[in-house]
């Protein structure tokens, strides 16, 4: 965005907000901007960045649907690609997350469908994959009807193995405390187990050049598939979980919660 599109939208907001108090107001008037016929990409631009900001409203995140904003989002994510789709797609995980009424509403406007398409059509390492699937974890997490729906219908283990990608380790993460729910919940057979865990295992052996919240979300996330399915687990991920740990063991900090993780891995293995 250049410093001209940046002022533009800075004062456009300003007027936004400045005309009515009223949030849901101001969210009704911007998903009407985004519907109307003679839209331009400056103000789908300004509408999307004005729902942004209402969201951090509570309550117009909950009103989203009534205000009929959901499905114009949707609609975004085929109309147009790049940054107005990212955008869309940011603030869609933003209302799903932890709202069991929106995720509702986005699972009867197929939402699911829509990004499991995104993720599965995008390139590896693009920033649409990774919004994309950020969005589909935030419509489906925390819900079992939904969780089971895409894993076993819309084929959610091809699809989280698929976003496993060594070159992208902000996604990996995702990825990750996603499985980490699944297993913890009890979402993962045995099948489920062996499939991620395999795609995990070069992940794991290069783990040391994340950061450590990353290092950490793996090695609980491995625990979590040993805790469901320890037969499940190849014997290559359990030597680079071991390999890991003797490199922690050299380190200044060797009581980390990457290293305890993977102690209680080898232990639910062995």
């Amino acid at each position: 965005m250049t410093a001209e599109d940046r002022a533009f939208l800075e004062k456009a907001m300003e007027e936004a907000f400045g005309k009515v108090e009223d949030p849901n107001q101001v969210m009704a008037e911007a998903i009407t901007q985004i519907k109307s016929t003679d839209r331009t990409l400056e103000s789908i631009t300004v509408a999307l960045e004005v729902i942004d900001k209402c969201c951090d409203d509570v309550d117009c995140a909950r009103n989203c649907e009534k205000l009929d904003g959901l499905q114009p989002l949707l609609d975004l994510l085929s109309s147009h690609e790049g940054p107005i789709c990212h955008r869309a797609l940011e603030i869609l995980a933003l209302l799903f997350s932890n709202n069991p009424k929106i995720q509702e509403a986005g699972d009867r406007r197929g939402a699911l469908d829509t990004f499991v398409r995104l993720v599965k059509e995008s390139d590896a390492g693009s920033e649409t994959r990774s919004k994309a699937f950020r969005a589909l974890v935030s419509l489906v997490r925390q819900m079992e009807k939904y969780e089971e729906k895409f894993l076993r219908e819309k084929s959610g283990i091809s699809v989280i193995v698929s976003c496993c990608d060594p070159s992208d380790l902000r996604l990996c993460e995702k990825v990750a405390s996603f499985v980490r729910s699944l297993a913890r919940d009890g979402r993962l057979n045995a099948e489920d187990v062996a499939s991620i865990a395999a795609v995990i295992v070069p992940l794991l052996r290069n783990v040391g050049s994340g950061q450590i919240q990353y290092q950490e979300t793996l090695s609980s996330c491995i625990c979590e598939l040993a805790r469901a399915a320890p037969s499940a687990c190849p014997p290559d991920l359990r030597a680079a979980a071991q390999e890991r740990l003797e490199q922690l063991k050299t380190m200044e900090d060797p009581d980390s919660a990457e290293r305890t993780s993977l102690e209680e891995f080898l232990t639910l293995l062995a």
